[in-house]
């Protein structure tokens, strides 16, 4: 990868691919007509329609499930849940284009499953329900480190409800000597933990039994499989500038990255039966 990251961005594609781990197709048997490109489209973050899946299916859906898709994105993880599912979701984001979503969801037939929200996490209220399970991918972090997030978000799952969450972290907690490469998208990274932390924050509140909280075991491969992505997207003598000086970094860091110190966190929580908190619930209602 020296000789890919010294000549950047002159390098032809194919070099650029073969120096880059690849996500094994064989394990998503259920992702065989998804194109590459179709694994990526409008997703951000790493792992694209594999990561979901793999989500999906540690939740156990099933069809008639209501599920909360928090921090939803442009909402097309939340047409694969229910095209795969059968499960009716709330897509759930403060920048989310509801219109284009509906117009989507309603060209698929999914029109009676998915429903649009472009709202803040933290503006639920008892009127939105009970949901049977909660997913976020590459995104609970820049809203769940608050103490109080957790159970205010759990007065809206139901008692045996599921959430899960996977997103970037860090093997350990960030430190002084922590390489400053290592900083991806500074400051937004002092929000991304170790799974020992993300198991702490959860289990403190006394509201959930965590069944998996760890490092997805294919994590490297989705972050390479990520920017091979980008890389097939546009030849890297195509790319702007800032497109082809992002990739490069992450380059650089995948290069660095012997230990695989950056990598994805795999969380699976079920909320115990009984469990409310109703004051934090009240505290962000009144936010």
């Amino acid at each position: 990868m020296q000789s890919l990251i010294s000549l950047w961005p002159d390098v032809d594609a194919g070099s650029a691919l073969s120096a880059l781990k690849t996500v094994d197709r064989s394990r998503y048997p259920e992702l065989d007509r998804y194109s590459r490109e179709d694994i990526y489209r409008n997703i951000q973050g790493e792992g694209g329609l594999f990561l979901a899946h793999d989500m999906a299916r540690e939740m156990r859906l099933k069809p008639g499930m209501r599920v909360l898709d928090l921090g939803c994105g442009t909402g097309e993880t939340s047409l694969f849940l229910a095209r795969h599912f059968g499960v009716a979701v709330v897509a759930l984001d403060k920048r989310l284009d509801e219109a284009r979503l509906a117009s989507r969801a309603e060209g698929e037939g999914l029109g009676h499953l998915v429903t649009p929200r472009r709202q803040d996490v933290r503006r639920l209220s008892p009127a939105d329900g009970l949901f049977d399970a909660v997913f976020s991918m590459n995104a609970y972090f820049y809203f769940g480190t608050d103490d109080l997030f957790a159970p205010y978000l759990l007065n809206f799952v139901c008692d045996g409800g599921r959430i899960c969450i996977a997103s970037p972290c860090y093997r350990e907690e960030l430190s002084r000597d922590t390489p400053e490469e290592f900083l991806i998208e500074f400051p937004d990274c002092l929000a991304v933990h170790s799974p020992a932390w993300w198991r702490h924050h959860f289990e403190k509140t006394r509201g959930v039994d965590i069944l998996r909280c760890e490092l997805h075991p294919h994590s490297r491969e989705f972050w390479e499989d990520f920017v091979r992505a980008k890389i097939e997207r546009n030849e890297p003598r195509q790319m702007t500038k800032p497109e082809a000086d992002g990739v490069l970094m992450f380059l650089k860091v995948l290069d660095m990255d012997t230990a695989c110190f950056i990598s994805h966190l795999f969380l699976l929580a079920e909320k115990r039966p009984g469990a409310r908190f109703g004051a934090s619930l009240e505290w962000y209602a009144g936010a």
